[in-house]
């Protein structure tokens, strides 16, 4: 007598969302991904996913996946600088820090890429269900969602990779629907090059087609990043900025070219910059608030059959540059997890829960402490000069090398008797070492050149 596979239900088609349905579909499990949004492909911020994250895509189809994105991504990054406000270079890295990292390294638009691991979850069979919104989750034996056109979609477990809005931190884990400004925002926006801006001499570097250009600029309270792709035809740029303003029901909204022109002005940005922001049509301008989630005890419901992942449980700044990655790390994790469970569906996720929690709680507190140090910049400091590699991306080798699959399918036994055995202790003590830290000494350089600082 054949067993009938397990039903999972996944809400949330973001990366994370994505990532567990393709993995559990690999396992041979009945997936349903239910996802409020008709489509990502007008997402026009750019994201990007380090090796930790992208090795899971590497064996996706036998690389297929991972050489398509990378057709769309920046695939002639040479070096990422870093530099201060007015354009003068302090330090500089490779884009690609190892040769095994080139396939599993990927950076550029959000939609864009969305769109090419979405077409793999549909080829190997995912069912989704796009323009529904959950509105309840419903904890049981039998958990379930419910969508605004009053759809129920039930399982025999529910991933809520609902994002930073998620209301599953509500309805499943009972908390507060607190919105917490971080205390800053960012202007978001992507465009295409064309000829007008290879004529104007402020632009034409970011058109050249050899070469893809990686680069942040540094200032008090602000930081900006910029990156090419697509021959020089391809162009996303993030302001980070301080914003007070209360969160109210939206945090995204259309964004002014003179808003982000006067934070230019206050932080001392260099001409080309201005001439970047000025070159943005307005229509692809976001003003985004960044919202800052205190980290929960737990992602499980009462009858561990419901699971938060991803930003809706760990929700990252954009600075850990991490939250995509670890996102796709919950979601390789739990599909191994209830594969290893043979049905088990309570023991699956709480061994998924102590895989994972302190591993994305170290990642996700980085997020304040990455961006502070770029904003606290001591730039005639003594550390400066003698370490300029304080201020680059922090990509430690405990974050950027980890296997999430190698990972979940080692520990899995031990961590299982664990919570037969009803071992008792904080999730801290339960769960799994981090792996390491974010102290300078452990950030990750190779073939650096520092430039002289003026």
């Amino acid at each position: 007598m054949s067993v009938k596979p397990l039903r999972v239900i996944v809400v949330g088609a973001g990366f994370g969302g994505l990532t567990a349905a393709i993995e559990c579909k690999l396992r041979g499990m009945d997936v349903a991904l239910v996802e409020t949004y008709p489509t990502s492909l007008d997402y026009g911020d750019i994201i990007d996913f380090f090796p930790n994250g992208g090795r899971i895509i590497e064996k996706w189809a036998n690389g297929r996946v991972g050489r398509d994105l990378m057709k769309i991504c920046i695939n002639q990054g040479d070096r990422f600088q870093y530099c201060k406000s007015d354009g003068t270079v302090i330090f500089e890295e490779d884009w690609i820090l190892e040769p095994h990292h080139y396939w599993r390294q990927y950076a550029g638009h959000r939609g864009q890429m969305h769109q090419v691991v979405s077409n793999y979850a549909t080829e190997l069979g995912v069912e989704f269900r796009f323009g529904e919104k959950v509105v309840q989750y419903i904890d049981g034996d039998r958990p379930a969602v419910v969508t605004h056109k009053g759809n129920r979609y039930e399982g025999d477990v529910v991933i809520a990779a609902d994002g930073p809005r998620s209301l599953a931190r509500q309805q499943v884990l009972n908390l507060p629907d607190t919105k917490v400004n971080s205390g800053y925002a960012i202007f978001r926006a992507y465009f295409t090059l064309g000829d007008e801006h290879r004529k104007n001499p402020y632009l034409k570097d970011f058109c050249d087609p050899t070469i893809d250009h990686t680069k942040l600029w540094i200032a008090k309270d602000f930081h900006m990043i910029i990156y090419t792709w697509n021959h020089g035809k391809d162009l996303g740029w993030v302001l980070t900025h301080k914003d007070s303003e209360d969160i109210g029901e939206s945090w995204s909204f259309p964004g002014k070219i003179e808003d982000v022109l006067q934070c230019l002005k206050e932080g001392g940005f260099e001409q080309r910059l201005v001439e970047v922001v000025k070159a943005t049509p307005p229509k692809n301008l976001v003003d985004y608030k960044l919202v800052w989630r205190d980290p929960v005890r737990t992602w499980l419901s009462p009858t561990a059959r419901m699971v938060l992942i991803g930003d809706a449980a760990h929700c990252h700044l954009p600075t850990s540059a991490q939250g995509g990655a670890q996102a796709m790390e919950d979601g390789i994790a739990v599909a191994i997890a209830l594969q290893r469970a043979n049905g088990d569906v309570p023991l699956a996720l709480k061994v998924f829960e102590r895989i994972r929690f302190n591993r994305s709680h170290v990642t996700h507190m980085a997020s304040i402490s990455t961006r502070d140090g770029y904003h606290q910049v001591d730039w005639d400091g003594d550390e400066l000069r003698q370490h300029p590699e304080i201020i680059n991306l922090p990509r430690p080798s405990w974050v950027i090398e980890h296997d999430a699959e190698a990972n979940a399918e080692e520990h899995f036994e031990h961590l299982a008797q664990d919570v037969k055995n009803g071992r008792q202790g904080t999730i801290e003590e339960l769960a799994l070492p981090a792996g390491g830290d974010y102290h300078p000494t452990s950030r990750r350089v190779k073939h650096s050149k520092n430039a002289p600082i003026k």
